[in-house]
Formats: structure tokens, C-alpha cells, sequence
């Protein structure tokens, strides 16, 4: 008896047969079928191919690479445009004319001259011809700094924002000037202020302006005084007295103001070096974050006081921002939990006043809530003194708590800044002036 068995497909949709032919000795042939079940073993194994196939840019990171090669593509894009952008800025005529230095408002065609002509050469060439025989070199505007470049950027909103915030100048305790960036003269010219003094910026916060203000005309008055130089405020309140939310859509565009006038004040030859920023609740988010754009520590000092959380506490960004390479020295104090950060740990020196930098004894009704007590309290440390106490034992700390000299002191008038870092805290009083002349390390000096 012979047997051939045959592959056929089954008309069944769950299996396949082998068929097979049995042959007698008598010649008679029987046909059999043995039925197994092939196809959901062979669907599986297509989805564990598809799957694995699937899986595998998933895990090699292939799917990843292509999404961040397309942004840096469109990134890409976009730095040529504004690359392309800034060429033709730095080639206008009218543009260099502003801020070239000693230079006219009509460039000369001709790339020589002859003396006794009457004529100055602007040309670009190194050398003019003055005699026979005689070279002299053409003064030539300085390049502007590339940062400065990337502020000037053409754009109809930033034009619009830096008309309407504005800048006021103060020399000898005196208002001398009051200026925007879209005026053509340079900030400097009729300030009384000489590039190479020292210069105070004032940045103020929601709801404030530079000339009604107490707490930003009582700073003023004590820069003068203890500082002297040029103090300057800058004065957005054309954006802050509306509503909050709006203010913090635009904290972009006013920080890209700032900016500009700080890097248009080197070019003007203003040091960094020499300049010290003050900024109070939204301000200080200004100042910090310009100062933290510049970079290097360059700054003199920053000092803010009780930098806005709501709209940054909540942001990714903020959260992990570093302010201390922000300026050389960069102090932080910190008097409420409502309005103020949440996250106090950001500075070289991080006060937290009161009960722990969450709230104040001598609170009342706004302004002079919890928050709006700070610039008080730095105002009035020029005078007095808010000492740094040990760590209270209901506070917590949220980063390394700093060493500290004896009478270490808050404010702008402490000189031994460099010796500091990490969390302080000094308690204040409900009575003015809220200081508090209790410290355990230094009985002796209050005749305690």
C-alpha cells in the first residue's frame, strides 16, 4: 500500500488540512484529511513581526531623531531669516548714521580726498590719501555687539513696546532726562550722567510707575545718596496698570526692552561692571532673567525683592533657572507666599524675612500686604539693620542655610556679600521700623 500525502489549503477560515491518498492492493484509493489550525499562529506571528518592527525607531530613537530634526531644520530656517534680517540692518545708511560714533549724517561717495578739498573721507578703506606721501587712518564706527543686533530686530511690536515704556534718568538726586528707545538721540546725551560713573537701573512692579511710587522714590534717594552715579527707572506702566495676566503675556517684550536699553547702555560705554539693578515683584522676574541673558556674571549686583510667582512658579523654564550667573552678586529676599515665588533658593544671598519669608507681622491691607512690605524693608535696611538669625525651627529649608559673619545684615548697604551664600533668615517686628535687635551669636553687642 502506498501513501502520498498533499499540502492543501482547507476552505475552513481557521485551518489547513493534509490531505493524503491511501492505495490498496486492490486498487482502490481512500482520501483522508488531517485538520490543524495554522492561522491565528500565523497572525500572531505577523503582529509580533509588525509589533517589533514598530518598536524598533521606538527604541533605537529613530522617531525622536526625525522630531528633532525637524525642529532644528525650522530653528535653522529661522536663524537665516534673521540672520538675513540683521545684514540688512547693519547695511542701512540711516541705521549706522544713529549709532555710529563721530561720524556724519552723509556718507561720501569718493574713497579719497585731497586736502585743502574740504571734504572727510567715510569710506570704508583703511588709509586716505592726505598728502603726498602721507596716510592717516579713517575713524570708523565700532561693530555693534551681536546681542545688541539680535535686539534691534525690525518688528512693529517691539516698536510699539519700546514707545511706550520709558526711562527716566536721575543725576545729582534731579530728573535731567526722560527718554524712549525709539528716539533717535543716544539715552546718555543730556542725562548728566558721564559713561564712565556708576549706574543704578530701577525696575518696578505690577501696578507701579517710577514717579508716584514711595518705595521707588525713597530707592532713588538712597542710591543717590549711598551710591551716587546715574540712577535710572524704567517705567512700563503703560503695561502694568492693567490686568495681571496680560502683564505676564507680555513679560517677553518687556524684558526684550530691557535688554536693549542695557546692552544700547555699553555701547554708549556704560560698564556692566559698575551697574546694579533693583528689581521688586514682576521687575524682579525682569531683571533676573535679562541679567541671566547676558550671562557671565557680568552685572555688579543684582538685588530683588520677593521676585512674582504666580505665572513663573508654574512655568518649566523658571523652575529650574539659576539667577547667580546673573550678575557677580545677585541677593534675593522674600517676604510672602501668595504673590512671591515658592521657590526661594535661586540667589547667591536668599533672605526670608519674617516667618519664614511666607508672611509678615506687620502686614496690612495692599500695597502694604505681606508682599508689598519688602521694598520697605530694603529701604529702610539702608538705615537700620535686619540681622541674620539662625534658622527658626518651623521653617523649612529649601536649599543649604548660609554661614554668616557677625551682624550680617539685609539690603544694598552689606559689603561683605562675597563671604555669603544660601538661605538667611531675619525675623521683623509689627512695629516700625520691623527691625528685630535679637541675635543669639552677638548678646553682647546690644548690651543684652
Amino acid at each position: 500500500m502506498g501513501v502520498f500525502r498533499l499540502w492543501a489549503p482547507h476552505r475552513s477560515s481557521i485551518g489547513m488540512c493534509i490531505h493524503s491518498v491511501s492505495v490498496t492492493p486492490g486498487g482502490k484509493m481512500s482520501f483522508g484529511c488531517r485538520r490543524f489550525v495554522v492561522v491565528p499562529v500565523v497572525v500572531a506571528f505577523v503582529l509580533f513581526v509588525g509589533l517589533a518592527a514598530l518598536a524598533e525607531p521606538y527604541r533605537d530613537g529613530k522617531f525622536g531623531a526625525r522630531l528633532v530634526g525637524r525642529i532644528r531644520e525650522r530653528r535653522l530656517e529661522r536663524a537665516q531669516l534673521r540672520a538675513q534680517r540683521l545684514q540688512t540692518i547693519a547695511s542701512n545708511e540711516a541705521f549706522a548714521a544713529d549709532y555710529a560714533m563721530d561720524f556724519r549724517d552723509e556718507m561720501v561717495a569718493d574713497t579719497t580726498t585731497t586736502a585743502g578739498d574740504g571734504e572727510e573721507d567715510y569710506s570704508m578703506n583703511v588709509t586716505t590719501t592726505v598728502g603726498v606721501g602721507e596716510e592717516e587712518e579713517v575713524r570708523r564706527p565700532p561693530p555693534l555687539p551681536p546681542a545688541l543686533l539680535a535686539a534691534l530686530k525690525p518688528s512693529p511690536r517691539r516698536t510699539m513696546f519700546e514707545g511706550k515704556i520709558s526711562f527716566r534718568f536721575y543725576h545729582g538726586g534731579n530728573l535731567t532726562k526722560q527718554t524712549t528707545l525709539i528716539e533717535e538721540d543716544r539715552l546718555l546725551n543730556g542725562t548728566g550722567c558721564a559713561a564712565d560713573e556708576r549706574f543704578a537701573l530701577i525696575v518696578h512692579g505690577w501696578r507701579e510707575n517710577c514717579y508716584e511710587v514711595p518705595w521707588v522714590l525713597a530707592l532713588r534717594d538712597n542710591l543717590h545718596q549711598h551710591r551716587g552715579g546715574c540712577v535710572a527707572c524704567m517705567d512700563y506702566s503703560a503695561f502694568s496698570s492693567g490686568g495681571y495676566g496680560g502683564l505676564v503675556g507680555a513679560f517677553r517684550d518687556i524684558r526684550d526692552v530691557l535688554m536693549h536699553f542695557l546692552q544700547q547702555l555699553r555701547y554708549e560705554g556704560v560698564q556692566f561692571g559698575r551697574t546694579f539693578v533693583f528689581g521688586f515683584s514682576f521687575g524682579a522676574q525682569l531683571a533676573l532673567d535679562v541679567g541671566s541673558r547676558i550671562g557671565g556674571q557680568e552685572l555688579e549686583a543684582i538685588d530683588t525683592c520677593d521676585m512674582a510667582g504666580p505665572g513663573f512658579d508654574s512655568d518649566r523654564a523658571f523652575k529650574v533657572m539659576d539667577f547667580r550667573n546673573a550678575a557677580k552678586n545677585v541677593q534675593c529676599v522674600h517676604t510672602s507666599i501668595d504673590k512671591g515665588t515658592k521657590f526661594p533658593n535661586k540667589c547667591h544671598q536668599n533672605w526670608r524675612m519674617g516667618q519664614c519669608g511666607l508672611r509678615q507681622a506687620a502686614a496690612g491691607p495692599p500695597p502694604l500686604g505681606s508682599h508689598g512690605l519688602c521694598p520697605v524693608f530694603y529701604n529702610l535696611a539702608f538705615k537700620y539693620q535686619f540681622l541674620a538669625q539662625p534658622k527658626p525651627l518651623e521653617c523649612v529649608s529649601f536649599g543649604e542655610v548660609a554661614t554668616y559673619p557677625r551682624n550680617y545684615r539685609m539690603g544694598y548697604m552689606e559689603t561683605r556679600k562675597s563671604e555669603v551664600r544660601g538661605e538667611l533668615f531675619a525675623p521683623t517686628s509689627d512695629v516700625f521700623p520691623y527691625t528685630v535687635y535679637t541675635n543669639p551669636y552677638n548678646i553682647f553687642d546690644y548690651g543684652f
